[in-house]
């Protein structure tokens, strides 16, 4: 995939040679980040928000789990810059639940980028004014070409509390990601998918673009 140079400096990277490949089936048990975003001690690691604001780490996706450690940080600390960092800056392909699809009239995000994910997520996210706890269950990693690779049924679970209210989403997403060519994993396509357990999914959440309390 190509990148312009304004583009390869806001992610902070260069292009090399293709990285070494690991097995699929990675991960099997229920991780609660940010355990996934620990790396080798060989991580470069960078601090988000400003001075005297909130300091979110960044951890390069050197591993899908990387990725995936930077976006619960950044969502649970309200300040979201590195979640839009964690997709691809060449286009984003958001394909929502037939289900909520049917119910919506349509797909929203026919034409979507890293930019309006960010922008949409991080005005979600500050204006529920609650507490937010993010859940990843890994099932399974498959790798599909050199440089492509996706999360297949990758649990998910939002939890927003308040005192007198709280709010869950929670689904299935198949995650796709790209490699960069130095090494580094950015997300291309969110396949949300409904769980059964009668919550609306994250892409219900993106879509109707406020979060839905009830009281406790």
């Amino acid at each position: 995939m190509q990148t312009t140079e304004a583009q390869r400096a806001r992610n902070g990277r260069r292009r090399a040679g293709a990285p070494a490949r690991c097995g699929a089936g990675l991960l099997g048990a229920l991780l609660i980040l940010p355990l996934l975003g620990g790396g080798c001690i060989f991580d470069t690691r960078e601090p988000e928000g400003g001075p005297g604001g909130p300091q979110v780490e960044w951890v390069n996706p050197e591993t899908m789990g990387n990725a995936l450690g930077n976006m619960q940080r950044a969502l649970e600390a309200k300040v979201l810059t590195n979640y839009g960092r964690s997709f691809s800056e060449d286009g984003l392909e958001m394909i929502l639940d037939a289900g909520d699809e049917a119910e919506l009239g349509g797909n929203p995000f026919d034409s979507w980028s890293a930019a309006q994910e960010e922008q949409r997520m991080s005005g979600i996210v500050n204006s529920a004014e609650a507490e937010l706890e993010v859940r990843w269950t890994v099932r399974d990693s498959v790798d599909e070409t050199s440089s492509e690779r996706y999360y297949e049924d990758l649990e998910y679970l939002l939890t927003f509390e308040k005192a007198d209210s709280v709010a869950e989403y929670s689904g299935q997403v198949d995650l796709w990601f790209e490699d960069d060519g130095a090494g580094l994993w950015f997300i291309t396509k969110w396949i949300d998918k409904r769980d059964g357990s009668g919550r609306r999914t994250w892409g219900w959440l993106r879509a109707s673009n406020k979060v839905e309390f009830e009281a406790r």
